[in-house]
């Protein structure tokens, strides 16, 4: 099969070909229709787990994903990721855990968007539930595919949204929502303005704002019924084809960037 992998820790990404997956014990073997780029996915291929996970090379990175369940046809989306790290989604088959965040991709529902929401969307998802009664946040970072989600579901949920981009000033608000700050100094200095902050990029001191997403499947099927209600728009930035996405990894789009198998 074909696939987008490292020859190594920081190497460049390069299309190769490789042996079709095996799905062993509780595993599902699932054909792929379109895979999501997520900032962890670039963090994986430098090496952000190398001390705490066996890795195989080349390395396919990719966590989220919809596909077809080979042998009995179901069609599902959501998180693929498994040890050992390096039989990701940006290829044309995965093996996936039974027990990971999986859900059956709802009818209608394009599957270019369900692979769009898994990651980006249950973490903005949970980040709205975290807010409690906040009627104001600041979502630092609204542009990218976790805040342009954040912005949505706040907004639904009857927030007043405050989206700021890199270098706008900030104004006091119930909430702030950083997802940009990557030293503990940055996410400091923005979370003066709020009673209640928390941080995607686990930055802080303060244990109980480094948020972390818990996925699971009663929160992907949320998902896809915000988006087919007309709730929730996916921001879709690029859709590349599998054998044109060696450069997914550069820039920054607005919006999620999807591979097509």
């Amino acid at each position: 099969m074909w696939a987008i992998a490292a020859a190594d820790f920081g190497a460049d990404l390069e299309l190769v070909e490789v042996p079709e997956p095996v799905a062993g014990p509780n595993e599902m073997k699932v054909r792929l229709f379109a895979a999501s780029v997520n900032p962890f996915d670039r963090k994986v291929v430098n090496g952000m787990l190398r001390e705490s996970a066996p890795h195989r090379f080349p390395l396919v990175p990719g966590t989220d994903g919809a596909g077809e369940v080979e042998g009995s046809g179901e069609r599902i989306f959501g998180t693929f990721f498994h040890r050992p790290v390096g039989g990701g989604t940006y290829a044309e088959y995965v093996t996936v855990p039974v027990t990971n965040a999986l859900a059956p991709i709802p009818e209608g529902l394009d599957p270019v968007v369900a692979a769009a929401l898994p990651t980006a969307g249950m973490t903005a998802l949970q980040l709205v539930e975290a807010l409690g009664d906040a009627r104001s946040v600041l979502i630092v970072g609204a542009t990218g595919g976790v805040g342009s989600f954040t912005v949505q579901i706040a907004r639904a949920a009857g927030k007043r949204v405050v989206p700021v981009g890199r270098g706008d000033a900030l104004v006091e608000a119930d909430a702030l929502v950083d997802l940009v700050s990557t030293d503990r100094s940055s996410f400091e200095a923005n979370a003066r303005y709020a009673p209640l902050a928390f941080t995607t990029n686990y930055v802080s001191a303060d244990q109980s704002q480094n948020f972390g997403m818990k996925g699971s499947r009663e929160s992907l099927l949320r998902l896809a019924s915000l988006v087919q209600a007309g709730d929730l728009e996916v921001p879709i930035g690029r859709r590349v084809p599998l054998r044109g996405a060696t450069d997914v990894f550069a820039g920054h789009s607005r919006g999620k960037t999807v591979i097509i198998m």
